[in-house]
């Protein structure tokens, strides 16, 4: 009987680990097969929360700069646009000093090219807005854009706007005409010294262009001199459509270094969420599979210290 005794507390314990552990394991197992109810870890998943809620906020600034970034393109592309047909025109009236020059073919070509550059600067729209045309009674005004969207504190984002004076890019107002570069006149002296003012485009605006200019355009009788100032004019309106875009260029360039990065963070965000997720449910899975290998192992060690008191008791029985 003295061999059995220890047999029987081996036994015993052998229970015990076993409510110790079977209590242990469905608590853990739970918890990784339930990770998503965020009762079960108020800390836990109100970190996961804020990521989520910071993620969506982000989410919207970047689509607030993107619009940004469209209307700006727009206006940058029609300025291109613009400058190459203007530089078109001016080829046209170089050609027109060559002895023996169709004057009135190249005429009618600047004219096609002219309702080129209404057409351009009139579809040059985004969401509303418009850069490089104003419309009777519209005035260039300064326009504010959402630039870059920053942190100023937990929880908290600041949304930095860039302001954009629109008289910079406008090139034909219907309303007075010396708002837009290709509308108001340019006057001056040409190398020679004679006077001139000339402008591009007769939108019909409501306040013309100032006296005494006259519009861009070519006949058999334009003399030389009319033809230096039409140049030189024309030249005067190419460096007003190089200044508009290097502003433009600034503004995107400013917008675009910011998106692509607010572009960036929902995706890390996103990942960091899965990636907490995924890391909690594996640790809860590895524990629970080792307390199960641990109870395996014990039993099975059990079973052999059992088997062994058995053979000792049926030999010395």
């Amino acid at each position: 009987m003295s061999l059995l005794q220890p047999l029987s507390s081996a036994a015993t314990f052998s229970r015990s680990e076993r409510v110790t552990t079977s209590a242990v394991v469905p608590a853990r197992a739970t918890a990784a097969r339930t990770v998503n109810v965020p009762v079960e870890s108020d800390g836990y998943w109100s970190i996961t929360a804020s990521l989520g809620t910071g993620s969506l906020s982000l989410s919207s600034a970047a689509d607030a700069t993107g619009r940004a970034a469209a209307l700006t393109d727009i206006a940058a592309l029609g300025i291109e646009t613009t400058t190459g047909i203007v530089m078109d025109i001016r080829d046209r009236l170089i050609e027109a000093r060559s002895p023996g020059a169709d004057r009135h073919a190249l005429n009618s070509e600047i004219g096609l090219l002219k309702e080129q550059l209404a057409a351009t600067a009139a579809s040059s729209t985004y969401d509303g807005q418009n850069w490089l045309h104003l419309e009777a009674g519209q005035r260039p005004k300064v326009q504010s854009v959402v630039a870059s969207v920053s942190r100023s504190g937990p929880g908290e984002l600041a949304v930095n706007l860039a302001d954009f004076d629109t008289g910079r890019s406008v090139v034909t107002s219907s309303g007075n005409a010396a708002d837009g570069v290709l509308t108001r006149a340019h006057a001056g002296l040409t190398r020679s010294g004679g006077g001139y003012a000339y402008f591009l485009l007769d939108t019909n605006a409501a306040v013309p262009p100032s006296s005494p200019a006259r519009e861009v355009a070519l006949a058999d009788s334009t003399s030389s001199t009319e033809l230096d100032g039409m140049i030189a004019a024309v030249d005067s309106m190419l460096t007003g459509l190089y200044e508009a875009g290097a502003s433009l260029g600034v503004m995107r360039k400013s917008i675009a270094g910011d998106d692509g990065f607010l572009n960036s963070i929902p995706e890390m965000t996103e990942t960091a969420v899965g990636e907490r997720i995924e890391t909690a449910m594996t640790g809860d899975e590895a524990l629970r599979a080792a307390l199960q290998v641990r109870d395996q192992l014990q039993s099975a060690g059990l079973n052999i210290a059992n088997g062994d008191m058995r053979a000792l008791s049926d030999l010395f029985r």
